[in-house]
């Protein structure tokens, strides 16, 4: 195509808006796809980074770093209490006789609980409960991280134990779609989703467009018997539902990105097979083609450099549309759960992960990966509407 030929086509394509919407969306996700490890917050599937106590954060909820429980034992002799060697993030003060103030030297972490075991019954910890049985003091919240213990009388040798829990502290990053069950930002998900269902969906119909393709041209070329048993071979193809037939080869081979693009594969290729024999037998009565043969070429080279051009407009509308029919097969079967594996999760099995979710109110988790699968695969097909308008020959500007 000419440049000429491209800025007219490219004028008719732009008359009509949803078109040019169905392209910006498209090549936003084609974008997203391409750059999803730079666009993502962070890694969701990064095991050293995931923390169950951020799962199930609805949107907008900031992640937290879970507190620290830190420990330390102290020798309560002749009335003084001696830290120990693991004691080093305490410190003690005396607060009179028989009185000392435990805390945290360093105050900057607030703290959920101070604990103190060991204590003699007649210990007096100001603000704290007792355990019924064991003699063990909780403070809640304590104030400057310090908690006063007191004696009544001289206390007796013993050996005191004190277990600091600091609170939850805030990272400063934001869920801004919420977080899934196993603590994953579902912003970062979904990129990475988008990532993997365009490229099973680009990488099935491309393989499924040069397989169809060529067993439609050969069928066009060869007639006779071969042409009979591709074509029935399509039929037989056909006359199954694709997901009924993508479960039962991912239920055989078991489920992995390369199995599920064989899956798709074997169901689409016949599309293909069927519009590359229909144009390639029009093509083939047509003059040039004579002369082709009256010239002796080989029949590889009439079929790829002569009748393959002129069919291939056709063929490239076609592989739009499919590409939006993969990564919705795909999507399907991983909703299933029979096609990619827990570790490369597509859109599909986002959503499928936060279907068990929905009926309790955390319905962030599939609504996000569903309204991004829903705008993705509209887009491709009001796109490939479109080209194929523009590929008519009876369209009419």
């Amino acid at each position: 195509m000419n440049r000429a030929a491209f800025a007219e086509f490219a004028g008719r394509f732009a008359e009509s808006w949803v078109a040019v919407a169905s392209l910006v969306v498209t090549v936003l996700f084609l974008a997203c796809a391409l750059f999803a490890p730079w666009l993502s917050p962070t890694n969701p599937y990064d095991l050293a980074r995931l923390q169950l106590i951020d799962a199930l954060k609805p949107m907008g909820s900031p992640q937290v770093k879970p507190g620290e429980e830190i420990r330390a034992n102290f020798a309560l002799t002749q009335g003084q209490l001696i830290p120990e060697a693991n004691a080093t993030d305490f410190e003690v003060e005396a607060c009179g006789a028989n009185c000392f103030i435990v805390g945290l030297a360093d105050s900057s972490a607030p703290l959920m609980s101070l604990q103190l075991r060991g204590l003699a019954r007649d210990a007096i910890v100001d603000g704290a409960s007792k355990h019924p049985i064991q003699p063990w003091w909780t403070l809640n919240a304590p104030e400057n991280n310090q908690g006063k213990v007191s004696f009544e009388t001289a206390p007796a040798d013993a050996r005191v134990e004190a277990i600091a829990r600091t609170d939850n502290q805030p990272t400063g990053f934001i869920f801004q779609l919420g977080s899934d069950a196993f603590g994953r930002d579902m912003l970062s998900a979904i990129l990475y989703g988008i990532r993997i269902s365009v490229f099973v969906g680009v990488a099935a119909a491309g393989s499924a467009m040069l397989f169809g393709t060529g067993l439609g041209l050969l069928a066009a070329w060869r007639g006779g018997a071969t042409d009979a048993m591709i074509m029935r071979a399509v039929d037989f193809t056909l006359s199954f539902p694709a997901i009924l037939v993508g479960l039962a080869i991912l239920a055989i081979l078991g489920s992995g990105v390369e199995k599920v693009i064989l899956a798709v594969v074997l169901v689409q290729w016949c599309y293909y097979a069927r519009t590359a024999r229909s144009l390639a037998l029009s093509e083939l009565n047509k003059e040039y083609i004579e002369a082709a043969r009256g010239m002796r070429l080989p029949a590889w080279r009439i079929m790829l450099r002569h009748v393959l051009p002129n069919c291939l407009p056709q063929i490239i509308v076609l592989f739009t549309l499919n590409i939006a029919s993969a990564i919705s097969l795909e999507s399907s079967l991983s909703f299933l759960g029979v096609g990619l594996p827990l570790t490369q999760p597509s859109l599909g099995m986002l959503i499928a992960n936060g279907y068990e979710y929905i009926f309790s109110q955390k319905y962030w988790i599939s609504f996000g990966p569903g309204i991004v699968l829903l705008i993705m695969i509209v887009a491709m097909n009001l796109l490939g509407d479109r080209l194929r308008d523009l590929n008519n020959p009876r369209f009419e500007s």
